[in-house]
């Protein structure tokens, strides 16, 4: 998930929650590395949720490796399956882990927004149809220095239909819908995170943990959780407003962790 679909969150309702989404882009300074993701979904609470509309219920049977593996071309070209394991969770959430190798990250393209589809428990899909909004990446080398540059999209293309004015979403003055909004997303939280094998030289990210940059992360029950910061967002909210104008009203926001749309690392 983009950090500007993180924004969109506030604006308008999403189709579903009860996801937790995690993605752990490892890269060496040669550029090749592994991606890690993990998607969960409390299965018991979207059961319940679905049963009560009238909707198909998602299966309760784990998780096909055949899956896993053709989701490998989503990721790009070069990118192969390495393993999985089935994860379920105290709290309910129960999905997999699956680990894939890429041997060159300018070609990678990891989804920005969690997979929705259900095709499995985890919500991890086998199509090969790759993401319409990746996050992508390019790389040079220069005197032992490995620069990686990330890139979001930030910005949609502008049209008339987006010229108007948000419709819809949650109305946080709304006492019932807040709580709706709270329980529905209880525990949906998405992780998108870069790791050098190396150490960092140099880099814009906001948030630098030794090797690791978070890239993006958006706890959305605790963001829920602060009504005040959110109504006051929502006020400023355009159907075309970009990450880095939102961004001055996003810093203070728990749960809640953007960078700039085009992140760069230098490292060795």
């Amino acid at each position: 998930m983009s950090a500007k679909l993180a924004v969109a969150v506030m604006a308008a309702v999403i189709g579903s929650g009860c996801i937790r989404s995690a993605t752990l882009i490892t890269v060496k300074p040669d550029g090749t590395g592994t991606v890690e993701q993990t998607v969960l979904m409390n299965a018991a609470a979207l059961k319940g949720m679905l049963g009560g509309l009238g909707e198909p219920q998602p299966s309760a049977s784990g998780v096909s490796e055949d899956e896993l593996r053709k989701a490998a071309a989503r990721l790009g070209e070069g990118v192969t399956y390495v393993s999985s394991e089935p994860i379920k969770a105290a709290d309910g959430f129960e999905g997999a882990k699956a680990i894939y190798a890429f041997t060159d990250i300018t070609k990678l393209r990891v989804d920005q927004d969690p997979n929705l589809s259900g095709s499995t428990p985890g919500g991890v899909s086998a199509t090969t149809k790759k993401s319409d909004n990746p996050v992508t990446f390019a790389m040079t080398r220069t005197g032992g220095v490995s620069n990686l540059t990330v890139t979001f999209n930030d910005k949609p293309a502008r049209d008339k239909a987006a010229e108007a004015p948000p419709t819809g979403g949650p109305q946080m003055d709304n006492p019932q819908m807040t709580e709706m909004m709270k329980t529905m997303f209880k525990g949906f939280k998405v992780n998108i995170d870069l790791q050098v094998v190396g150490s960092i030289i140099k880099t814009n990210a906001d948030h630098v943990d030794g090797s690791r940059v978070t890239l993006l992360e958006m706890d959305l029950e605790a963001l829920l959780a602060d009504e005040a910061k959110l109504k006051e967002v929502q006020k400023v909210l355009g159907p075309n407003a970009s990450v880095a104008e939102l961004k001055p009203y996003l810093k203070d926001i728990k749960g809640l962790k953007v960078n700039d749309p085009v992140v760069t690392i230098a490292f060795k």
